[in-house]
């Protein structure tokens, strides 16, 4: 990250923040000036601290027409494994912003963040068969878990963490980016008044 992309974060999460205790509307101009990497981690620090985001904006952009097709994809897929409605979709805004060429240091890419030495069988980079692939997997997670909220776990941090995580009776260590990975998408579903049981 750029000195000037790092200052432009810690001034946003300086912002958010004071909105938040003034309970004052947060405006930011500058968060489109920010690479993607970035803003997710200014976003994902003022959540942890606070509890609130300020860059969530998946549902919005859900229907903006550049990401139609894809979204209507993931709303397919959703109906096909018997997903909840918009998890999918905001499990992809999540893990990629919605861009279907998004990369991390770990290794996973596409709109769906799929690990190709972990998930052989699939193109990440080929959006249809990364949502198509993300959300069977995300429905074998849940069938293996018994809840949405492991699933989503699992998905971010890999089944076989999770289940020594539930063998210890959850006294062992869960990544912090864990925990706000299935909080934050559970609580921004039931702000949009679509909660997942």
């Amino acid at each position: 990250m750029s000195a000037r992309a790092a200052a432009l974060v810690v001034a946003l999460i300086a912002a958010a923040a004071a909105s938040v205790a003034s309970r004052r509307a947060l405006a930011v101009t500058d968060l489109a000036a920010l690479p993607a990497d970035a803003a997710r981690a200014a976003d994902d620090v003022f959540f942890d601290l606070t509890g609130y985001r300020f860059m969530s904006g998946w549902l919005e952009a859900a229907t903006k027409p550049e990401h139609a097709a894809n979204v209507a994809a993931m709303r397919a897929a959703e109906d096909r494994y018997s997903i909840p409605r918009n998890l999918v979709v905001r499990l992809a805004w999540q893990e990629s912003r919605f861009d279907p060429q998004a990369s991390n240091p770990s290794g996973a890419s596409g709109i769906m963040q799929i690990v190709p030495r972990w998930h052989p069988g699939v193109d990440p980079l080929n959006p249809l068969a990364a949502i198509d692939y993300g959300a069977r997997f995300l429905s074998q997670l849940y069938r293996q878990f018994g809840t949405w909220e492991l699933a989503l776990k699992a998905y971010n941090w890999g089944p076989g963490n999770v289940q020594k995580w539930l063998d210890s009776a959850r006294q062992s260590f869960e990544p912090l980016e864990t925990r706000n990975y299935s909080a934050q998408i559970l609580a921004d579903l039931a702000d949009a008044g679509m909660g997942v049981a």
